[in-house]
């Protein structure tokens, strides 16, 4: 994205989604879903656990090799799969999840 270029975010799932997204939509839900789940189960201090878990579950389901990040205040440059980036925040919080060959 080019520093003339403004980023747009569209509420999806409860979810603020870089848009458009670079993933077909069943990996955009299913991603959002399964952290939404994760927020529920681990507590702020298991990142690692959330990040491990939300790995696990890209991976198994939409094939490996995806890398997952997130927190308040991050960067970020990486080479992906086309199609498989994904960018959004859930309260205050930014996730980034890629895939990668």
């Amino acid at each position: 994205m080019s520093s003339q270029t403004t980023a747009q975010y569209r509420m999806y799932l409860g979810a603020r989604v870089l848009w458009p997204p670079d993933c077909p939509d069943d990996i955009l839900e299913g991603a959002i879903n399964e952290t939404q789940s994760c927020l529920k189960t681990y507590e702020a201090k298991d990142g690692q656990k959330m990040a491990e878990h939300l790995k696990k579950y890209l991976d198994t389901n939409f094939e490996p090799y995806w890398h997952v990040f997130f927190g308040k205040n991050f960067g970020c440059h990486s080479i992906h799969e086309k199609r498989r980036f994904i960018y959004f925040y859930i309260d205050k919080t930014a996730y980034l999840f890629y895939k990668t060959q």
